[in-house]
């Protein structure tokens, strides 16, 4: 399912940027760059939920580029966007790392407010060096899902909070496949041009 949700996600993507590559809307739409910190613990779902039980803190640095794709008349936007996170991450009592990639789409409710409310999801990939008991491995898919708002400086600067879920599995690529499932919370810059 996980590999079947990352192939759609590929695959709108690219649709979705070769729709716009050689229209002259294109140039009237924004771009944004995103650069937020965050912090986040996994949770405990309990011993029939498949997922990790140890204690796992993050500190997460997030760089994004957004690209809108389509303006709906009420002001409301849809975008597509690429974020790189680098989390240091404490496992327990040990120090790990994780770093990865993930391709997401995002709903902005109203682009003309100083609030501006969105919810985002995407599927993407992350290496690791975490070692629960029952995970599997160095290599792992990342489903997302978050909302969060955005408070207007001006017309092109941001101060951005938001929630995430973050999971982290390998889709079965290996016998042992316990989940990792976290609560993340970020707070940061964007700037549009």
């Amino acid at each position: 399912m996980i590999k079947s949700a990352v192939i759609a996600i590929v695959m709108l993507l690219t649709v979705c940027s070769m729709a716009t590559a050689d229209s002259t809307e294109t140039f009237l739409l924004d771009t944004e760059w995103a650069f937020s910190v965050g912090v986040g613990e996994n949770f405990y779902i309990g011993s029939h939920g498949g997922n990790v039980s140890e204690d796992i803190k993050y500190l997460t640095l997030l760089i994004s580029r957004a690209r809108i794709f389509h303006t709906f008349s009420g002001g409301s936007r849809v975008a597509y966007s690429l974020e790189g996170f680098v989390s240091y991450v404490r496992q327990e009592s040990e120090d790990r790392y994780l770093v990865g990639a993930t391709p997401f789409l995002i709903y902005n409710f109203n682009a003309y407010r100083k609030l501006i409310p969105w919810i985002e999801a995407g599927v993407g990939i992350a290496v690791t060096n975490l070692d629960p008991e029952g995970f599997g491995g160095d290599f792992g898919f990342t489903p997302q899902l978050g909302f969060g708002v955005r408070y207007a400086l001006s017309s092109r600067q941001f101060i951005r909070i938001s929630y995430r879920y973050h999971h982290i599995s390998n889709a079965g690529l290996k016998d042992d496949n316990k989940s990792i499932d976290s609560n993340m919370f970020f707070a940061g810059y964007s700037f549009s041009f």
